[in-house]
């Protein structure tokens, strides 16, 4: 069995790589250049250079593959995001076409259901929208929630000001979970082979946190035992992201998911079973935070 994996450098795609290596599945692991392919290149994977919006690159990557795990790179300035989003998916479903896979895994988001309103997902619920249009593919779309490796983002505001904050309410239940715990997901429905036809998957961790919640967390864990989370007005939120590196575009997308957080239209609608629940804990995750804090 072989499987082509779509950011395999990246936060899920790493995680499934090196599980399917683990259970013995030949991996062609995906990524934007070969030193960062090179320590998965080692553990047995087969390196592939590919420009995620090219449908040439991406065709030759998944033909031969028994299953491909699909996704969005990130690509936090980009002028136009929605439309980098639509020119990626549209090369993965055009190289699904053209390579005549019939397995695809494909990284989607709590709240791709709806069509608008929920800032980036807007992009994966268009993706989905293309990928159900291929006709007799087996297609999982995982909806995970909130990655908790999001919060490495606050790093620079808590250093420089001693406090942590975005445009979502502090007191909102958001479904949260580690990116590993996705990527191993992933990597069991691709070994497994355990769905056909159109399905759809949520994802979510042990609990739902407020933001509230999650900054005490992190504040106990980096000696800031008072840190304090702020709700940020749109345009002091859309600012301080443009000061960070993301464009305009981006930033101002975030700041709609936001909203969707606030009016929890970005919600799991599956119960939570030991199926769909990640294993990491945030106060594991929070370990890890820490280091990042203290080495920043």
């Amino acid at each position: 069995m072989l499987v082509t994996v779509m950011g395999a450098t990246g936060k899920t795609g790493k995680a499934a790589t090196d599980r399917l290596l683990a259970e013995g599945i030949k991996v062609r692991a995906l990524g934007r250049s070969m030193e960062k392919l090179a320590p998965l290149a080692k553990a047995g994977a087969q390196p592939v250079v590919a420009d995620a919006n090219k449908a040439a690159e991406l065709t030759a990557a998944f033909r031969g593959a028994d299953a491909v795990y699909a996704l969005v790179p990130p690509y936090l300035s980009a002028p136009d995001l929605l439309a980098y989003y639509e020119r990626v998916n549209g090369a993965i479903a055009s190289a699904i076409v053209e390579s005549n896979v019939r397995r695809v895994v494909y990284l989607s988001s709590l709240g791709a259901e709806l069509d608008a309103g929920t800032g980036p997902v807007r992009g994966l619920h268009a993706g989905e929208q293309m990928l159900k249009a291929i006709p007799g593919l087996d297609l999982l779309f995982m909806r995970p929630g909130f990655f908790y490796e999001n919060h490495f983002g606050s790093l620079g505001l808590i250093k420089s000001q001693g406090i942590n904050g975005g445009a979502t309410a502090p007191d909102v239940p958001i479904t949260t979970l580690a990116a590993s715990d996705i990527g191993e997901a992933v990597a069991s429905a691709l070994a497994k082979r355990d769905f056909s036809g159109i399905i759809v998957r949520e994802l979510c961790g042990p609990r739902d946190l407020t933001m509230a919640e999650a900054t005490r967390i992190l504040g106990s864990k980096i000696g800031k035992p008072d840190l304090g989370y702020v709700q940020f007005p749109d345009d002091g939120f859309i600012a301080g992201l443009e000061s960070a590196g993301f464009s305009h575009s981006m930033a101002t997308l975030f700041a709609e998911m936001s909203h969707a957080f606030n009016a929890r239209k970005v919600k799991p609608h599956q119960p939570r079973t030991p199926a769909n629940t990640g294993t990491t804990t945030f106060e594991s995750f929070a370990e890890i935070f820490a280091q990042a804090y203290q080495a920043a």
